[in-house]
């Protein structure tokens, strides 16, 4: 065996044994392991954020009929522009109590199937758009411990689905495209930033298709 056999031969032997090393190191540092926590939460988890009380709220679409949990206290959402049920008496969103393993039912009014938002500074998630007549509303949810969502009817300029939030330094958020819409607008409003304005890129880029 030459000596450049030789070399290849202990070059590869450390490198195998290096990528060994490695990977032992990365799964050693992510830890953990997934395992289910509640087999039912009673609603289908079409959005999910976690919460700075270690709380995570989840939601789901509205027009797709009963969920399996009832809102409490005979609470009930009356929406004659709801595509399914009309009067629906069940909820769809929860918060998820991380420590305790509890969760409990939430009341969303309209429809944030295909909504977008985020996180602002002081807590509060901020969800805006949606499908049907939550397209242009404005969602809050405060982190505390009865809170339940709020709702700001027509607090979009434009209706937004499928649309990109991003948080800016100065905490509103920019809320950017959306199905037909080649524009952007901020939350909260001002009075120097009230409406929505253009942006030809997402236009130009569009897929009609």
């Amino acid at each position: 065996m030459s000596s450049n056999s030789i070399l290849s031969f202990f070059i590869w032997q450390l490198a195998l044994i290096t990528a060994g090393l490695c990977h032992r190191m990365l799964s050693l540092a992510a830890g953990g392991r997934w395992g289910v926590l509640k087999p039912n939460i009673g609603i289908t988890a079409m959005h999910m954020q976690l919460l700075n009380n270690d709380r995570v709220v989840i939601f789901d679409r509205t027009d797709f009929g009963k969920s399996n949990i009832s809102l409490p206290k005979g609470k009930c959402r009356l929406d004659p522009n709801d595509y399914v049920l009309k009067k629906d008496c069940t909820a769809h969103s929860v918060e998820y109590d991380v420590a305790t393993g509890n969760f409990r039912p939430l009341m969303v009014f309209t429809d944030v199937w295909c909504s977008s938002g985020s996180v602002i500074p002081d807590g509060r998630l901020i969800q805006t758009g949606g499908n049907n007549d939550g397209d242009r509303m404005v969602r809050v949810f405060r982190p505390c411990g009865g809170c339940d969502w709020q709702e700001i009817g027509s607090g979009l300029a434009q209706k937004r689905w499928y649309a990109t939030n991003h948080l800016l330094p100065d905490g509103r958020q920019i809320i950017i495209g959306g199905r037909e819409q080649f524009n952007y607008e901020f939350y909260p409003k001002s009075s120097s930033s009230s409406g929505s304005y253009n942006l030809p890129f997402l236009e130009e880029t569009n897929d009609p298709d």
